[in-house]
């Protein structure tokens, strides 16, 4: 049955009586597809480098992996990095027109966590974002919520409630948490339940109900996900494992021929003579196969899943000169256009985020801030020589487009307001042209000015 684009974590409710959810809720924790759930913890451990052993072991016999470990590789989160370039310089968030610096600072690590949410999207296919104040701390903090169980009213496009599951004290024991949003006649529902369906109120909130109005969390949804990319690096470290133990028995084996059992347990070295009965024999066999093929044949298979991916890879033992940037912006062509594409996506769940962020801060007093809110993407730079560069910036200097307080940020980004005014009040002494020379007076012309005359 072919799925035409929509999640498996989908939840519909033929009728939105308060009774239907609850019991829709409750069997909830039961719905979830164990493949794609396997798929994406995989991909998960492998952007995380984490529990990667427990992925390989099953592909080799315990007495294979006690000669060598296992080779583990970090290609996922690189290619997620070189494919997600649209947070890699973090975006111009600009409120009424211009940079609020109140909305910067209660946002805390807001454009790190933002790059991470962006990467897994896309590795994922589609990623969540719960937005909370801390009260103790005052300042809104971000969670990153890989898997999300949506509910639908029958005949609905929009989800009206989302859950997912949270550690529990008892690892036996499944725990998890609803939000709903304000409906007509209904208001909207927060809590924890277990498996069973039991409901547990989440800190004083007694009476179960989302203090909001509106559901706290935001979600990024691409057209497919990339788990080809978790899929490769699997077999890349399957591969670069068998590769490490073929070069430790490229050793050799020990192979004795002709000698009975008894005999058979001896030990080797080259400080050691062996006298072998008549017509026994004793070598050194080493496994077939070319290290070099097995090599490339490996990155192949990288080279191939980059090229489905928009990216291509540049091994280190490639030769010639470093391309220039003109040359990288055409071979990187295809990931730019993707990158185009991200923008308009990114750009709406930028907008909801921030609609999130400030109906959180103003039912928690903390801030309140306009509804206008416009997010400006950085374009994607390109290595120059010294020479283009330093060409480019006395242009948008000379043309307005940059100030000197802009090209002192350019070169150090760090830079204090203090140590910025002071850098420019040298500037403009160096730069202010110098005082003109008086020519020599005459004798009248200081007894004019009150001098007096040098006598001879």
């Amino acid at each position: 049955m072919y799925n035409f684009g929509k999640s498996v974590n989908r939840v519909v409710i033929p009728e939105m009586s308060e009774m239907a959810v609850l019991k829709s809720v409750k069997d909830a924790g039961h719905n979830y597809k164990e493949q794609e759930h396997y798929n994406m913890m995989e991909s998960l451990d492998f952007y995380y480098n984490q529990n990667l052993d427990s992925h390989l072991d099953v592909w080799f016999a315990s007495d294979s992996l006690s000669q060598v470990p296992a080779f583990i590789s970090s290609c996922v989160p690189r290619f997620a990095k070189a494919r997600m370039m649209l947070y890699k310089t973090p975006p111009l968030r600009l409120i009424n027109g211009e940079q609020n610096d109140d909305y910067n600072k209660i946002a805390y690590k807001l454009n790190s966590k933002v790059r991470e949410y962006a990467e897994l999207a896309w590795l994922l296919g589609s990623c969540y974002m719960k937005t909370r104040y801390n009260e103790r701390k005052q300042r809104l903090e971000y969670e990153i919520i890989p898997k999300v169980q949506e509910f639908y009213a029958y005949g609905d496009t929009e989800p009206f409630g989302y859950s997912y599951e949270i550690e529990s004290m008892d690892a036996s024991k499944k725990r998890f948490v609803f939000w709903s949003e304000d409906r007509e006649k209904m208001q909207g529902m927060h809590f924890e339940y277990d498996e069973k369906g039991v409901r547990f109120p989440v800190g004083s909130n007694q009476d179960m109900i989302n203090p909001y109005g509106i559901i706290p969390i935001s979600k990024v949804g691409f057209s497919k996900n990339s788990y080809d990319v978790t899929r490769t690096a699997l077999h890349i470290a399957i591969a670069m494992t068998e590769i490490a133990l073929s070069v430790r028995f490229r050793l050799g084996q020990a192979v004795f021929t002709g000698i009975e059992d008894g005999q058979s347990k001896l030990s080797a070295g080259i400080d050691k003579a062996y006298m072998l009965p008549e017509g026994a024999s004793f070598s050194y066999v080493s496994p077939g196969g070319s290290l070099v093929e097995m090599i490339e044949a490996t990155k192949s298979m990288a080279n191939q899943v980059a090229e489905n991916n928009q990216l291509r890879i540049r091994w280190g033992d490639s030769t010639g000169n470093a391309p220039s940037g003109e040359a990288l912006k055409i071979l990187e062509i295809e990931n730019l256009e993707a990158r185009e594409s991200d923008i308009s996506l990114f750009r709406e769940w930028e907008h909801q985020r921030y609609e999130i962020d400030r109906r959180v801060l103003e039912v928690h007093n903390a801030l309140n801030l306009p509804e206008e809110y416009t997010v400006d993407f950085a374009e994607t730079m390109y290595p120059m020589s010294v020479d283009q560069e330093l060409k480019l910036l006395e242009w948008k200097l000379a043309n307005g487009v940059m100030t000197q307080k802009d090209v002192l940020l350019y070169f150090n980004k760090d830079m204090s307001e203090e140590e910025l005014q002071e850098k420019l009040g040298e500037i403009q002494e160096e730069q202010a042209p110098p005082e003109p020379q008086q020519p020599p007076q005459t004798t009248f012309q200081r007894i004019l000015n009150g001098g007096n005359p040098v006598s001879s």
